[in-house]
């Protein structure tokens, strides 16, 4: 592979010339750099742009651990992740944990040794000082640690507009699906409002913990979701993540439930999934756009050391209408 200095030798000029002229950093006479160009294109150079940003300390790599690569909702956001961060010159590098606590640890020692600009985490499963004591720029899409900026939807606008929605749809006994309640996670304020929402209309509410695993595979979801209706037959509402509330339409459909006329359910999330079935489901639908673009953007400023207004931005969500309910 040919050098900068080969190319400076062909070209007659002086190496740092070569420099400018690529980098674009300085005074470089046009016919000079025409000179470059055609020395460029006899030699096949490449620039490495990994070795320069070492030596400006930057590798132009964007972290991102996450907890899967096939869970609806996560999938999306880091396909739109990925899209955000290559605008500005970023690579994007998916850590994924498999939810495993030693993975997460170790990605986050790969971030100390400077391998990546930052990290964003969308999941953390560590104690919160192994986050804290990180001097390096990082961002959180779901879990809340004073003096580390989260980006998350509005989980508690959410929460309260799918208990509307159920109450509307005459619902007096629903069941909701929930995540593991060991740290402070922004989806849990979604679930407090929808639970509180519900009770203070007098609507009896049921809650199920799934774990991670049951929420990206779909046999286990369906499996699940029909042990969990055989054994509430009388429930007439259900709110869950996007796989479950597919599982519990299928579920309902073989236990010969009429969806909606006795069981309404809203899916939470509102990705492509809401679709999949011939009948579409009423959704709550968190803006993954948004969220990427609020993600990179505070991360940027943690990285070229600028002020943040606000160490938690939310997004907004809507009710998307499906057939789910009247």
């Amino acid at each position: 592979m040919a050098s900068i200095r080969e190319v400076a030798r062909l070209a007659k000029v002086a190496p740092s010339t070569v420099s400018r002229a690529l980098n674009d950093s300085g005074y470089v006479a046009e016919e000079t750099r025409e000179k470059i160009k055609a020395a460029v294109a006899e030699l096949d150079y490449v620039p490495n742009q990994w070795i320069r940003n070492l030596y400006r300390q930057s590798t132009g790599i964007i972290g991102v651990i996450a907890p899967g690569l096939i869970h609806p909702f996560f999938s999306s956001l880091w396909n739109h992740l990925e899209l955000e961060l290559r605008k500005f010159g970023y690579n994007m590098m998916l850590c994924s944990t498999g939810g495993e606590i030693q993975r997460e640890r170790e990605y986050l020692d790969t971030l100390e040794r400077n391998l990546f600009d930052g990290v964003i985490v969308g999941t953390a499963s560590l104690p919160d000082e192994s986050y804290t004591k990180l001097k390096k720029p990082i961002v959180f899409l779901d879990r809340i640690i004073p003096g580390i900026p989260v980006v998350s939807s509005n989980h508690q606008q959410g929460g309260e507009l799918a208990a509307r929605k159920l109450i509307e749809s005459g619902c007096r006994k629903v069941l909701y699906t929930r995540g593991d309640r060991t740290y402070r996670l922004p989806s849990h304020e979604g679930n407090d409002a929808f639970d509180h929402y519900l009770r203070e209309h007098g609507v009896q509410t049921i809650t199920k913990e799934i774990s991670w695993e049951d929420t990206t595979d779909f046999a286990r979801c369906f499996k699940i979701t029909k042990s969990l209706l055989a054994k509430n037959m009388d429930i007439d509402g259900i709110l869950a993540s996007d796989l479950q509330a597919s599982a519990f339409l299928k579920a309902a459909k073989s236990l010969g439930i009429s969806v909606p006329d006795k069981l309404k359910i809203i899916a939470y999330d509102g990705t492509f999934v809401t679709d999949f079935n011939s009948t579409s489901l009423t959704a709550i639908v968190q803006d993954v756009h948004q969220l990427a673009k609020q993600t990179v953007s505070v991360l940027l400023k943690l990285i070229n050391d600028k002020p943040l207004n606000e160490e938690r931005i939310q997004i907004g969500v809507t009710l998307q209408q499906g057939e789910t309910t009247p």
